[in-house]
Parts: structure tokens; C-alpha cells; sequence
């Protein structure tokens, strides 16, 4: 197989003034595979409820390297045959159709004929105008670092892509286009210093050639690219500038708007790009594969791609020098970032969710679009899927479009296998994710998935489980309606003015905190935009249809329930039980714990008659059911001073404190280098006076504390922790 893609570069030489096209060309061995190469049919998959375009992405993984490494192939994707879901096999002559099997476990295998993919950076033709600042979109950019490669001289260019804000820090906006227009370095791979200045037009369209053109940002970041042979994410690059510097008016198309449609197959879009300027196509494949050279000679193989076929009159939908150009659908709305074409005039782009997630940035415009939409929670965990109609509304179909897979701050979904197939995949996403909304917050710690321990849950773990009911729902949102917390205007015009761009990314770090009152805050803040949305003009050629309750028939005559389908995946490390053991130790947070020298309080009361004795007895006297209580380094830094007393509690109480870990231990006040070792401890009598003691904390090591009884004393136990 040979791969030619291209970084076409105006070359340029100062004693002849010449401009030049310069193409590198890299040869890759293949491997032709026989017919018993093909996984013709996969292991089955109990769970019923798969659609027909989640099959047929798994056909295409299993699939997938082997098509990658046929003579000729190009790429891998999932399209469509006469309406129906098809493996799309991009290849390079009618020749290669011969080594294609003609289907792959049900699906048939439809060959496109594309020729060589490349890189659509700048050819040295239809050179673009510099426009007054602010500067449109889609027009031609770039830095201009000098490029050498082989002995030859030149300068690359690309084109400006969509208007963003930083989701870190949202005063800072700028503008996106790909990697290896914005980042190109001397190499011809992306790696140039962060702060290199970026111009308007492009180096290739200045006079003199390759000489900087008007300055409108620089360079900020960019996603690093996988040459090593994993799998890259997107060819993408943010330039930071400002207002003045860039508007968010797409030459051609009119205002760029703030929200992201996922593409589909037989989507129609448009774009504006340096070369072609404004041309129209149709979106022909997605989840595309394929490996694409850049011009240092390095190799990345990317995943998410689309394919877009251009529409008449034009003749391409993208040429050198539209890398970059903004693709959107007819009512502005994004939908992808060009990068790449083909020979015959196809477009080869990523999803815009899937670059504004690794840039971290958010679409800012002041323009919002009648597409904004979202559903409840309940919405998702009552329409988890559909048996009949691929284009329904549904839990699963969201899974999908995220990657299939769940984020949730402390834990990842799937986390396991949950069904007999042994491969881990958007079905055993959907049966965890079920849990959190069909079964008990109560419990935690279910061995195998199922809840039948029934070991109490801590306020942090059914905190956790009431916002990842909510979290589930955003990311469903976001990535099946392309819906984002940013979006300046939902429906009639309401405004939102407390979501952040960034409020997933911020729930899934406060669901790895242990702070419930933090976790529940956010959990309101997730609601609020879950429930901001419009319900009607659902993107993407998608239906709403008859939501799942009570018993549902899951197979021809089998019937369960939702509730029965899904499976606790939580356990004691990501969804801690009671504090009644070392291991579930509840972590302290104070409320005010900025300045670490500050007074702070923490108060809580726990019923020790459903406790047991699990940690070793003090050195102050036989113990009885015990609470524990743990402060961490980042909160118990060198020096500090912390007072435990046990006032108001309805018996009489003992307080002791250890370090170590948890484990065997070995009683002492000090020494020891396993287990927990006793640091101090005191007792009280008379009851409602309560114990007291003091102890400093060393930056290094977490300090346990338990709340107990003298043998055969318990009862409510209130503890108060103060600090100094």
C-alpha cells in the first residue's frame, strides 16, 4: 500500500524567486490477508439491547486492522448501501474491490474509490485578500516559520477556523484551525514554541512570498500527535488573539453559531476554506480510520474521521489549503474542522466535539441557534434503547456518540464486563450507567454488579451516585445533540448566564473530591442545564420515541425491566461504605480550608448501633462499635494543630488517633513501618462532657481517627473536629 499524503508547501529560494510545489510521499509495506482473515462473525451479545449502527462500529473495530492493512485500502468507516448501514472500505483503484470480502457478519462491505489522502495545507494559487481586523473566518492563515525539508526551502499555510473561548479561562477567546497550519514547525510536523505568532493571510498568500502577513494571535496550544503508531485525536491548534483581532462571521456563510451538531451520514453541510472558498457536500461516512503522513515523514493514524463528498457545481469540497476551514451544517451550526482531502474532491474532517473537548475550548459567538437541545435525566434513563428504529432518542445511541464511554470523575464507565461477550463496550456502559437511576444510592460495595451485600453507602457515596445520574445525562446531551453548558441562548431566547463552558469537566472533578455538599451543589448546577433546553427540532435526523417503563420486552418472549437490565458497578474504592472501617475512613473537608493556619469546623453524628468494632483497641481501654475519620497530607500539613471532642453524645465516649496504613498494627505511640500505629488517645465517662484531645498533623502521612465506646458502651456518637 502506498500512502501519499501531501503538506504542500510554497517553496521558495532567494536566488531564483521561484514558487514551487513541493510533495513528500512515504511507501508503506503491506500485508495482504487471506479470506480467513476476516472476523466474519463476532461473539453474541446477550444484552438485546444493540442498535444497528452500535453493531455495525463493532464489526468495523474487529475488522479494522486487518481492511487497514490490505493492498490499496485507504481508510475504514461506517456509511450506507440503498439506506442501509454499511462497512465503507475507501480505496485507492477498482483493483483492491477483489480483496474485499463482500460482507463482514451481515453488513455489506461498500469499496469507494478515493485515491490518496493528504493534508490540505497551502498551494501557492487563489491566494486570499487580507481583511481589515476583525478578520472573518475561513480565510487563509498560518505562521511563518520556514519549512525544510530535503534540502528544499518554503512556508505553509491553512485556513482560520471557528471562533473559541478558553473553557480554563473564559476572558481569553481566539480562534482554532488544525495543528499543521498553526503549529507547523521547521520540520513540516506540527511542534512549533507555544506564542508563535500567527498571521492573516497566510505566508503562502503575502507579498513577498513566505513574509509575514498581519498579526491576529499566537499560538496557545495545540493536541500533540501519536507517530509512535497509537491512535491521535484530532489535528487541532488554538491561537489566542481577541475581539478586535478576529470576529465570529464566517466569509461567505454569515455568523458562526454557538452550538455543535454531531455529524451523520447524509448530513448536508457547507464550508469556507482558503482555496475553494464556499463549497457544499454531504457527509458520506464517519467513525473513518485511516493512517495520513505529514511531511516530516512521521505517520498518525486517526479514528473519528468523516467524509464528506462535494456537492455540484463544485468540483472538490476541499484543497490544499483549506486545512482548517469551518464545516458547518445550513443553519451555522458547527459540525466539523477540516484537515484533510482526497483526489477526487472529498473532505476528510474530525467532529467539532471531539475538537473543542482536546483543546479544551468552547464556541464563542453571541449567536444562538433553535437547535439547542437537551432532556432531563429521567428523559435518558427512560429511553435507554430501542430494538426496532436506529435513529430514536436513546441512552445507548448517546453512549455511542461519546466513545462509549462514561466519565464520571470517580469512576469510568464500563468499569468491567457486564455481559458474556468478554469485550468491554458501549452495552456494558449503558447497564452500569442504569444502575445509578433504577437501583438504591443507599448501598455500595455490590461484589459481581449486583446489590445483594447491601452494604450501606457514606453520604460521599450517594452524593456521588445522585450527581452521576446527572452527569450521565450532560454528556448524553452533549454528545448526542451536541449541546454545550456555553451556549449563550436555549430555545425562546433564555438566557443562561451561571453555566460555565467547562461544567462537565468541572462535575467530573468535584465527583472525584470528597466534599458532598460540593458534589450536591454541582448536582444542581448539571439539573439546571439538563433542564434548560428546547424539546423540539432534534438534531441529526433523530426521533423521539415511546419512552421504556415497567416491563419491556427485550427479545421475542423475554420481558424484564430496566431496572432488572442494569448493574451496580460501584464498589468500596470509588463509592466508599459507612465509616466503619480504616478502608472507608471518611475523609474531612473543611468548608473554609483556603488558608490551612484559618479556623475551621467540622461537626457530624453518626448511630454507632449499626456499627461494628473493626479498628484495634487504643491503648486507653478495650473498645466497643467504632466510627472512623481520616485527615489527609493536603489538609494536615507540617505543624498543624487539630482538637477532637465528643460533647453531646449520649454515652460514654473514647477518641483515639493512628497513622499508618490500614492493615495489621501494631499499637505503639511510634515506630513501627506497617499497619497503624497509635498516636494518642483519651476516654470519658461521664458521657455528654464527651472526650478531648489534641495532636499536629506532618504534611506526610493521613491521621485516622476513632470514635468509639468502652466495651459494651455505643450509641450516637457526635464528633467535633476544629482547627488550630
Amino acid at each position: 500500500m502506498t500512502i501519499n499524503q501531501r503538506d504542500v508547501l510554497n517553496d521558495w529560494r532567494p536566488m531564483r524567486g521561484s514558487i514551487r510545489v513541493y510533495v513528500s510521499a512515504l511507501s508503506v509495506l503491506a500485508v495482504i490477508l487471506g479470506a480467513n482473515s476476516w472476523a466474519q462473525s463476532l461473539q453474541p451479545q446477550p444484552f438485546p439491547g444493540q442498535t444497528a449502527l452500535g453493531r455495525a462500529m463493532a464489526v468495523q473495530a474487529v475488522n479494522q486492522p486487518a481492511l487497514l492493512a490490505t493492498e490499496g485500502v485507504r481508510g475504514v468507516g461506517i456509511g450506507q448501501v440503498d439506506s442501509n448501514l454499511a462497512i465503507v472500505v475507501l480505496v485507492d483503484s477498482t483493483n483492491t474491490v477483489a480483496l474485499l470480502p463482500p460482507s463482514l457478519d451481515g453488513f455489506p462491505v461498500s469499496a469507494q474509490v478515493v485515491g490518496r489522502i493528504h493534508l490540505d495545507s497551502c498551494l501557492g494559487e487563489n491566494p486570499q485578500l487580507a481583511y481589515p481586523l476583525p478578520i472573518p473566518l475561513g480565510v487563509s492563515g498560518g505562521n511563518d516559520l520556514t519549512v525544510s525539508i530535503s534540502n528544499e526551502v518554503g512556508c505553509a499555510s491553512g485556513t482560520i477556523g471557528f471562533k473559541v473561548r478558553d473553557n480554563t479561562n473564559p476572558r481569553v477567546v481566539g480562534w482554532i484551525s488544525n495543528a499543521h497550519v498553526a503549529a507547523n514547525a521547521t520540520n513540516g510536523c506540527p511542534g512549533a514554541p507555544i506564542g508563535t505568532p500567527e498571521y492573516q493571510p497566510g505566508p503562502v498568500d503575502t507579498t513577498p512570498t513566505c513574509s509575514a502577513g498581519q498579526l491576529v494571535g499566537t499560538l496557545n496550544r495545540f493536541v500533540p500527535i501519536d507517530f509512535s503508531g497509537g491512535n491521535s485525536v484530532v489535528d487541532a491548534a488554538f491561537v489566542q488573539s481577541s475581539d478586535a483581532d478576529v470576529s465570529s462571521t464566517i466569509l461567505n456563510l454569515g455568523p458562526q453559531v454557538n452550538n455543535v451538531v454531531p455529524p451523520f451520514v447524509g448530513q448536508f453541510v457547507q464550508k469556507d476554506g482558503r482555496t475553494t472558498g464556499c463549497t457544499e457536500g454531504m457527509v458520506t461516512a464517519i467513525n473513518l480510520a485511516f493512517p495520513i503522513a505529514y511531511d516530516c515523514g512521521s505517520i498518525a493514524l486517526y479514528t473519528n474521521n468523516i467524509m464528506i463528498a462535494p456537492l455540484p457545481p463544485a468540483p472538490a469540497m476541499s484543497e490544499a489549503g483549506d486545512s482548517g476551514s469551518p464545516i458547518v451544517d445550513p443553519d451555522n451550526n458547527a459540525v466539523a474542522l477540516n484537515y484533510a482531502g482526497d483526489d477526487l474532491g472529498n473532505a476528510y474532517a474530525f467532529p467539532m466535539g471531539a475538537v473543542l473537548s482536546a483543546l479544551n475550548v468552547s464556541l464563542a459567538s453571541s449567536v444562538g441557534s433553535s437547535q439547542v437541545v437537551t432532556r432531563t435525566s429521567r428523559f435518558w434513563f427512560t429511553h435507554a434503547f430501542n430494538l426496532t428504529d436506529t435513529n430514536c432518542v436513546t441512552l445507548l445511541n448517546a453512549i455511542q456518540a461519546n466513545g462509549s464511554v462514561m466519565p464520571l470523575g470517580f469512576a469510568t464507565l464500563p468499569t468491567a464486563d457486564r455481559n458474556a461477550d468478554n469485550v468491554i463496550d458501549a452495552y456494558d456502559t449503558l447497564v452500569e450507567a442504569l444502575s445509578f437511576y433504577w437501583r438504591s444510592t443507599g448501598v455500595t460495595g455490590e461484589p459481581g454488579g449486583s446489590q445483594a451485600a447491601k452494604l450501606g453507602a457514606s453520604a460521599l457515596c450517594v452524593a456521588r451516585k445522585k450527581l452521576a445520574v446527572e452527569l450521565i445525562a450532560a454528556e448524553a446531551n452533549v454528545a448526542l445533540f451536541g449541546t454545550f453548558p456555553g451556549n449563550a441562548t436555549y430555545g425562546s431566547g433564555q438566557t443562561v448566564t451561571n453555566l460555565p463552558p467547562d461544567l462537565i469537566l468541572q462535575a467530573q472533578s468535584v465527583a472525584g473530591g470528597y466534599d458532598p455538599v460540593a458534589i450536591n451543589t454541582m448536582t444542581a448546577l448539571l439539573r439546571q442545564f439538563n433542564n434548560s433546553g428546547v424539546t423540539n427540532n432534534l438534531p441529526n435526523g433523530l426521533v423521539e420515541c415511546s419512552p421504556q417503563t415497567g416491563t419491556i420486552q427485550i427479545s421475542p418472549g423475554v420481558k424484564t425491566s430496566l431496572k432488572q437490565i442494569s448493574q451496580d458497578p460501584m464498589t468500596q474504592a470509588t463509592c466508599p461504605g459507612v465509616n466503619n472501617s480504616c478502608d472507608a475512613a471518611q475523609v474531612i473537608v473543611f468548608p473554609n480550608s483556603s488558608n490551612p493556619f484559618a479556623r475551621a469546623v467540622f461537626t457530624t453524628s453518626v448511630n454507632l448501633n449499626a456499627y461494628t468494632n473493626n479498628m484495634p483497641a487504643p491503648t486507653c481501654g478495650s473498645s466497643g462499635p467504632d466510627a472512623v475519620w481520616q485527615i489527609t497530607p493536603d489538609i494536615g500539613i507540617n505543624g498543624r494543630q487539630f482538637t477532637v471532642n465528643t460533647a453531646g453524645s449520649n454515652f460514654s465516649t473514647m477518641l483515639s488517633v493512628w497513622t499508618g496504613t490500614c492493615g495489621a498494627s501494631s499499637n505503639a505511640v511510634s515506630g513501627g513501618s506497617e499497619g497503624l500505629n497509635e498516636v494518642t488517645c483519651a476516654v470519658n465517662s461521664i458521657g455528654l462532657l464527651g472526650a478531648t484531645l489534641t495532636f499536629n498533623t506532618d504534611g506526610s502521612n493521613t491521621f485516622f481517627i476513632v470514635g468509639q465506646g468502652p466495651a459494651g458502651q455505643y450509641g450516637k456518637l457526635k464528633l467535633t473536629i476544629t482547627s488550630p
